[in-house]
């Protein structure tokens, strides 16, 4: 009997402990003053994998005191927030620590470069000293793929921007438009004004070359990382950095005009970059001042310049050092690359790979010429065409840019705040608008979809090339630049203006072209 009844004792103590440990498992005994970060929810991930200037959203919540924090984290002074990347691997350079935000919901472009991160977010209770954390795999990919590039001043300095969308790359999964590009990964703007902006596929390894009338640089395409500088680019450094024209030829060729004297390199050797092959000395020759220009196809020379005081084009033929006169010309040319009389204003290259250059004389009347500076056996026949545009529109505006497409003989020029189609080859063109900006903003700049290096031989092309044309303005009481995307029929020169798209965010733009990738 005792021992039944001590059988039954044991039973009941135990069943009154068991669920004394059940009781306890069903409650929360945290402290009253515990922070908790909470990452539940399907929002957040343990692992990103996200492009540069993307922007990483990263919705954390932080309870404290048993209380939501996010959105009153002024309540809280003894909290302290932040967001810092480390480098994982063993990379060199090896990258600093570095924290990136100080708020508990983490939404920010990144601009980090590309490799692998670890992302640690901290709450720290400055009361007592006490720290909770969460970490995060971060990957960075290169974001500035194929794109269209734009070149423009703002508050005096330079800076670059990228248009991403189906006409220009159309394989892009997600549309979208950079601005402030060049800033963002060199932390400063470049120096002066906006002259040129080129992917060049001359050196090893490829780089986009960015140039203002008082810096030059080269700039990794998938981030636009200096790599190198103006210095870096010449054999003997110029006493004056004043870049006034720069331009790539698609036999692995460069020229650049500084403070008015041109220098050229060749870099046809097998993996010439820019650590063994410069820009050599300026090119000596008799001449006068120069235009601040460089015909943008010459097979047949290192370069071809214009003499804008005795009105002549010349040339620095091939591998040589020295400004020289162009061969004599054949009788009956359409005018004379010897004696032009005429000052240059703008060209741009286009139907059969001609030069077609604007030019002018005293009286402010305007001139189309086409020259052929690629047609090696021809050269003493440059003058291929001279057309008066006395009956072309808007000129007393002056004219800001002008492009022309190698699909068709058509030729855009802008003044003011319209865009004109000139008909060259007909005699009655009166060179009519076919685009206004409604708010009456100036056009700065006009550029057709295509590639100015690699065009002789087609072995850079970009989609619909020649049929998109690009139209920035610029108001100058708002300080705000737009371009403007539209389609256009590249035989006719037609506009499609129910195609219009704009793209915002821009200062006064100079130049545009084609980002292959």
């Amino acid at each position: 009997m005792n021992f039944l009844k001590y059988i039954i004792s044991l039973i009941v103590a135990c069943t009154g402990l068991w669920a004394c440990y059940d009781d306890k498992g069903n409650y929360d005994y945290r402290e009253l003053d515990e922070i908790v970060i909470d990452s539940t929810g399907g929002l957040i991930q343990a692992d990103y994998s996200i492009a540069r200037m993307d922007v990483l959203d990263i919705p954390l919540k932080v309870y404290y005191k048993g209380k939501l924090v996010n959105g009153s984290e002024a309540q809280y002074p003894e909290l302290e927030f932040s967001w810092v990347v480390y480098q994982q691997g063993m990379g060199t350079p090896i990258a600093d620590r570095d924290t990136v935000a100080e708020q508990i919901e983490l939404k920010i472009p990144v601009e980090l470069e590309e490799r692998n991160w670890e992302l640690v977010f901290t709450v720290l209770n400055k009361q007592t000293n006490t720290r909770e954390f969460m970490k995060f795999g971060l990957k960075v990919n290169a974001a500035l793929s194929e794109g269209w590039m734009v070149l423009y001043e703002r508050d005096g300095k330079t800076d670059v921007g990228l248009i991403v969308d189906k006409l220009i790359a159309p394989n892009v999964t997600r549309e979208q438009t950079w601005v402030d590009i060049y800033s963002t990964f060199n932390d400063v703007p470049l120096d002066g004004k906006p002259v040129r902006l080129l992917y060049s596929v001359s050196t090893n390894p490829q780089a986009v070359i960015a140039v203002t009338d008082k810096d030059m640089v080269g700039v990794a395409p998938s981030s636009f990382s200096k790599l190198y500088s103006f210095n870096d680019m010449f054999w003997t450094t110029p006493s004056v950095q004043a870049p006034d024209c720069y331009t790539a030829f698609y036999n692995k060729r460069e020229l650049v005009m500084n403070d008015g004297k041109m220098h050229t390199v060749n870099f046809s050797t097998s993996g010439a970059n820019r650590t063994n092959l410069f820009f050599g000395v300026p090119c000596t020759g008799v001449y006068g001042k120069l235009a601040k220009w460089c015909a943008n196809m010459s097979s047949g020379y290192s370069g071809v310049v214009y003499d804008q005081e005795n009105r002549k084009f010349m040339c620095i033929k091939s591998n040589r050092t020295e400004v020289v006169a162009l061969p004599i010309q054949s009788a009956g040319i359409a005018f004379d690359c010897n004696d032009v009389g005429l000052e240059l204003v703008m060209s741009d290259y286009g139907w059969s790979h001609y030069e077609y250059v604007i030019m002018k004389d005293g009286q402010e009347h305007y001139y189309l010429l086409a020259a052929d500076f690629c047609s090696i056996m021809t050269q003493n026949m440059i003058g291929v065409g001279k057309y008066d545009m006395a009956n072309c529109k808007g000129l007393s505006d002056g004219i800001s840019s002008m492009t022309a497409g190698y699909k068709g003989e058509i030729l855009y020029y802008a003044a003011g705040s319209k865009v004109y189609l000139y008909d060259y080859k007909s005699t009655n063109s009166t060179g009519d608008a076919v685009w206004e900006d409604p708010k009456g903003d100036e056009v700065t700049c006009i550029r057709l979809q295509k590639y100015y290096q690699g065009s002789m031989m087609m072995a850079n092309t970009p989609p619909n090339a020649c049929e998109v044309l690009y139209i920035a303005t610029y108001n100058e009481q708002e300080g705000k630049g737009t371009v403007y995307q539209l389609r256009v029929n590249p035989s006719s020169g037609a506009v499609d203006l129910s195609t219009q798209k704009p793209f915002y965010g821009f200062g006064k733009v100079k130049d545009m072209g084609w980002k292959i990738k």
